[in-house]
Protein backbone atom coordinates (compact mmCIF):
# COMPACT_ATOMS: atom_id res chain seq x y z
CA UNK A 1 0.00 0.00 0.00
CA UNK A 2 1.06 3.60 -1.09
CA UNK A 3 -0.91 6.50 0.77
CA UNK A 4 0.57 9.29 -0.73
CA UNK A 5 -0.52 7.70 -4.27
CA UNK A 6 -4.18 6.92 -2.67
CA UNK A 7 -4.69 10.29 -1.74
CA UNK A 8 -3.43 11.59 -5.26
CA UNK A 9 -5.72 9.17 -7.35
CA UNK A 10 -8.83 10.05 -4.81
CA UNK A 11 -8.04 13.58 -5.00
CA UNK A 12 -7.77 13.08 -8.66
CA UNK A 13 -10.74 11.27 -9.07
CA UNK A 14 -12.96 13.78 -6.93
CA UNK A 15 -11.90 16.58 -8.80
CA UNK A 16 -12.94 15.13 -11.61
CA UNK A 17 -16.52 14.02 -10.84
CA UNK A 18 -16.60 17.64 -9.09
CA UNK A 19 -16.03 19.19 -12.60
CA UNK A 20 -17.99 16.02 -14.42
CA UNK A 21 -21.12 17.69 -12.23
CA UNK A 22 -20.53 21.02 -13.38
CA UNK A 23 -20.15 20.35 -17.00
CA UNK A 24 -23.57 19.01 -16.53
CA UNK A 25 -25.26 21.93 -14.80
CA UNK A 26 -27.37 24.32 -16.95
CA UNK A 27 -24.57 27.31 -16.08
CA UNK A 28 -23.58 28.04 -19.57
CA UNK A 29 -26.05 30.76 -20.60
CA UNK A 30 -29.35 30.49 -21.80
CA UNK A 31 -30.10 27.50 -19.83
CA UNK A 32 -27.26 25.52 -21.64
CA UNK A 33 -25.10 22.33 -20.09
CA UNK A 34 -21.66 21.79 -20.95
CA UNK A 35 -22.33 19.43 -23.32
CA UNK A 36 -24.75 21.59 -25.00
CA UNK A 37 -22.55 24.77 -25.17
CA UNK A 38 -19.74 22.42 -26.75
CA UNK A 39 -22.42 21.39 -29.48
CA UNK A 40 -24.04 24.97 -30.11
CA UNK A 41 -19.80 26.30 -30.17
CA UNK A 42 -18.66 23.74 -32.57
CA UNK A 43 -22.22 23.77 -34.88
CA UNK A 44 -21.78 28.00 -35.50
CA UNK A 45 -17.81 27.11 -36.77
CA UNK A 46 -19.18 24.52 -38.89
CA UNK A 47 -21.69 26.97 -40.35
CA UNK A 48 -19.39 29.41 -40.83
CA UNK A 49 -17.54 27.14 -43.56
CA UNK A 50 -20.50 25.69 -44.86
CA UNK A 51 -22.23 28.18 -46.88
CA UNK A 52 -21.92 26.59 -50.49
CA UNK A 53 -25.19 28.83 -51.84
CA UNK A 54 -23.41 30.77 -54.67
CA UNK A 55 -21.56 27.49 -55.89
CA UNK A 56 -25.02 25.85 -56.14
CA UNK A 57 -26.44 28.89 -58.06
CA UNK A 58 -23.99 28.68 -60.67
CA UNK A 59 -24.78 24.98 -60.86
CA UNK A 60 -28.58 25.99 -61.21
CA UNK A 61 -27.86 28.41 -63.96
CA UNK A 62 -26.42 25.91 -66.35
CA UNK A 63 -30.09 24.47 -66.53
CA UNK A 64 -32.01 27.73 -67.10
CA UNK A 65 -34.41 26.97 -69.95
CA UNK A 66 -34.23 23.60 -69.26
CA UNK A 67 -37.81 22.10 -68.87
CA UNK A 68 -38.33 18.63 -66.95
CA UNK A 69 -41.22 16.64 -66.56
CA UNK A 70 -42.32 14.28 -63.57
CA UNK A 71 -44.42 12.32 -61.57
CA UNK A 72 -43.50 11.67 -57.66
CA UNK A 73 -46.06 10.56 -55.26
CA UNK A 74 -46.69 12.28 -52.15
CA UNK A 75 -47.34 10.77 -48.11
CA UNK A 76 -50.88 11.91 -48.19
CA UNK A 77 -53.13 14.63 -49.39
CA UNK A 78 -51.50 17.51 -46.72
CA UNK A 79 -48.29 17.19 -48.59
CA UNK A 80 -49.39 17.26 -51.61
CA UNK A 81 -50.97 20.83 -51.25
CA UNK A 82 -48.00 22.12 -49.06
CA UNK A 83 -45.64 20.70 -51.84
CA UNK A 84 -47.33 22.08 -54.45
CA UNK A 85 -47.11 25.49 -53.22
CA UNK A 86 -43.55 25.02 -53.45
CA UNK A 87 -43.37 24.12 -57.52
CA UNK A 88 -45.98 26.68 -58.04
CA UNK A 89 -44.27 29.70 -56.58
CA UNK A 90 -41.30 28.90 -58.80
CA UNK A 91 -43.28 28.85 -61.40
CA UNK A 92 -44.04 24.89 -62.37
CA UNK A 93 -46.77 23.82 -62.98
CA UNK A 94 -48.30 21.26 -60.59
CA UNK A 95 -51.44 18.70 -61.50
CA UNK A 96 -52.36 16.53 -58.71
CA UNK A 97 -54.39 13.44 -58.52
CA UNK A 98 -54.74 11.79 -55.02
CA UNK A 99 -51.25 11.89 -53.29
CA UNK A 100 -49.61 11.42 -56.87
CA UNK A 101 -48.44 14.77 -58.30
CA UNK A 102 -47.36 15.58 -61.93
CA UNK A 103 -44.49 18.47 -61.61
CA UNK A 104 -43.08 19.99 -65.20
CA UNK A 105 -41.65 23.44 -65.76
CA UNK A 106 -38.45 25.02 -65.78
CA UNK A 107 -35.20 22.87 -63.84
CA UNK A 108 -33.16 25.97 -63.71
CA UNK A 109 -36.00 28.46 -61.86
CA UNK A 110 -37.03 25.07 -59.74
CA UNK A 111 -33.16 25.03 -58.44
CA UNK A 112 -32.77 28.95 -58.15
CA UNK A 113 -36.18 28.99 -55.97
CA UNK A 114 -35.05 25.56 -53.41
CA UNK A 115 -31.40 27.78 -53.43
CA UNK A 116 -33.14 31.07 -52.30
CA UNK A 117 -35.40 29.35 -49.50
CA UNK A 118 -32.51 27.48 -48.22
CA UNK A 119 -30.21 30.51 -48.07
CA UNK A 120 -33.16 32.38 -46.18
CA UNK A 121 -33.29 29.80 -43.63
CA UNK A 122 -29.27 29.38 -43.77
CA UNK A 123 -29.41 33.32 -42.34
CA UNK A 124 -32.19 32.60 -39.80
CA UNK A 125 -35.04 34.50 -41.81
CA UNK A 126 -37.73 31.59 -41.41
CA UNK A 127 -40.34 34.27 -41.27
CA UNK A 128 -39.92 35.12 -45.31
CA UNK A 129 -40.89 30.85 -46.30
CA UNK A 130 -43.44 31.25 -43.32
CA UNK A 131 -45.19 34.34 -45.04
CA UNK A 132 -44.86 32.88 -48.64
CA UNK A 133 -46.15 29.24 -48.06
CA UNK A 134 -48.34 30.06 -44.92
CA UNK A 135 -47.04 27.15 -42.91
CA UNK A 136 -43.94 26.01 -41.15
CA UNK A 137 -40.51 27.17 -42.38
CA UNK A 138 -38.68 23.98 -41.30
CA UNK A 139 -41.23 21.57 -42.70
CA UNK A 140 -41.17 23.86 -46.18
CA UNK A 141 -37.49 22.80 -46.30
CA UNK A 142 -37.91 19.19 -45.35
CA UNK A 143 -40.80 19.32 -48.05
CA UNK A 144 -38.16 20.48 -50.95
CA UNK A 145 -35.84 17.94 -49.69
CA UNK A 146 -38.66 15.48 -49.58
CA UNK A 147 -39.58 16.04 -53.63
CA UNK A 148 -36.15 16.33 -54.57
CA UNK A 149 -35.08 12.61 -53.17
CA UNK A 150 -38.15 11.75 -54.79
CA UNK A 151 -37.52 13.72 -58.18
CA UNK A 152 -33.79 12.55 -58.42
CA UNK A 153 -35.10 9.16 -59.05
CA UNK A 154 -37.95 9.99 -61.37
CA UNK A 155 -34.88 11.99 -63.70
CA UNK A 156 -32.69 8.90 -63.59
CA UNK A 157 -35.71 6.57 -64.84
CA UNK A 158 -35.66 9.03 -67.57
CA UNK A 159 -32.06 8.70 -68.20
CA UNK A 160 -31.46 12.66 -67.16
CA UNK A 161 -28.23 11.74 -65.62
CA UNK A 162 -26.99 15.55 -65.39
CA UNK A 163 -30.17 17.28 -64.42
CA UNK A 164 -30.58 14.02 -61.42
CA UNK A 165 -26.78 15.54 -60.14
CA UNK A 166 -27.52 19.00 -60.28
CA UNK A 167 -31.17 18.81 -57.94
CA UNK A 168 -28.38 16.01 -55.88
CA UNK A 169 -26.11 18.50 -54.86
CA UNK A 170 -28.23 21.18 -54.17
CA UNK A 171 -30.11 19.07 -51.71
CA UNK A 172 -27.44 17.98 -50.37
CA UNK A 173 -25.10 21.36 -50.51
CA UNK A 174 -27.82 24.07 -49.97
CA UNK A 175 -31.26 22.80 -48.84
CA UNK A 176 -29.88 20.29 -46.38
CA UNK A 177 -27.42 23.58 -44.42
CA UNK A 178 -30.29 25.56 -44.65
CA UNK A 179 -31.99 23.37 -42.51
CA UNK A 180 -29.75 21.83 -39.97
CA UNK A 181 -28.34 25.37 -39.18
CA UNK A 182 -31.11 27.20 -38.84
CA UNK A 183 -31.15 29.18 -35.54
CA UNK A 184 -27.38 28.72 -35.19
CA UNK A 185 -25.34 31.55 -35.66
CA UNK A 186 -21.91 30.97 -38.07
CA UNK A 187 -18.76 31.85 -36.13
CA UNK A 188 -15.31 31.86 -37.76
CA UNK A 189 -12.13 29.71 -36.39
CA UNK A 190 -10.39 33.08 -36.72
CA UNK A 191 -12.17 34.86 -34.27
CA UNK A 192 -12.97 32.19 -32.11
CA UNK A 193 -9.47 30.88 -32.05
CA UNK A 194 -8.70 31.08 -28.39
CA UNK A 195 -11.86 29.01 -27.32
CA UNK A 196 -11.38 26.97 -29.86
CA UNK A 197 -7.64 26.12 -28.27
CA UNK A 198 -9.02 25.88 -24.65
CA UNK A 199 -11.85 23.68 -25.48
CA UNK A 200 -9.28 21.27 -27.36
CA UNK A 201 -6.56 21.22 -25.10
CA UNK A 202 -9.17 20.75 -21.93
CA UNK A 203 -10.73 17.59 -23.48
CA UNK A 204 -7.33 16.26 -23.62
CA UNK A 205 -6.23 16.91 -20.46
CA UNK A 206 -9.48 15.98 -19.14
CA UNK A 207 -9.19 12.75 -20.58
CA UNK A 208 -5.71 12.53 -19.06
CA UNK A 209 -7.01 13.69 -15.57
CA UNK A 210 -9.57 10.44 -15.51
CA UNK A 211 -6.71 7.88 -16.75
CA UNK A 212 -4.09 9.31 -13.94
CA UNK A 213 -6.43 9.54 -11.35
CA UNK A 214 -7.32 5.52 -11.73
CA UNK A 215 -3.80 5.07 -12.14
CA UNK A 216 -2.23 6.27 -9.35
CA UNK A 217 -5.16 5.16 -7.27
CA UNK A 218 -4.57 1.31 -8.16
CA UNK A 219 -1.06 1.54 -8.27
CA UNK A 220 -1.64 3.16 -4.14
CA UNK A 221 -2.99 -0.47 -3.60
CA UNK A 222 -0.71 -2.17 -4.72
CA UNK A 223 -2.02 -3.44 -8.18
CA UNK A 224 0.07 -1.33 -10.50
CA UNK A 225 2.32 -3.02 -13.65
CA UNK A 226 4.99 -3.95 -12.89
CA UNK A 227 8.11 -5.49 -15.10
CA UNK A 228 8.79 -8.92 -13.78
CA UNK A 229 12.69 -10.19 -13.05
CA UNK A 230 14.55 -12.05 -15.29
CA UNK A 231 13.68 -16.15 -14.82
CA UNK A 232 16.84 -17.75 -13.65
CA UNK A 233 18.35 -21.24 -15.29
CA UNK A 234 18.66 -23.88 -12.75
Amino acid sequence: MNSKKITVGVILLVSFTVVLILIFMPIFGHGRNGLEFSDDFFNSLSKGSSNYMDAMRKVAKKFDGKTFDVVIKAANEDQVKKVGLLYTEAGAQVEATGVEMKISGDLGKVLLKAIDDSEAMFNNQGDKLKAQYNYDAKEALKNWWTSFTKIDGALKKQKNFKEAKAVTDIQARSIEPGYNFYGIEAGSVGANAGMLIFMLVFYVIYTMWYGYGIFELFEGIGMGMHKTGAKEEV
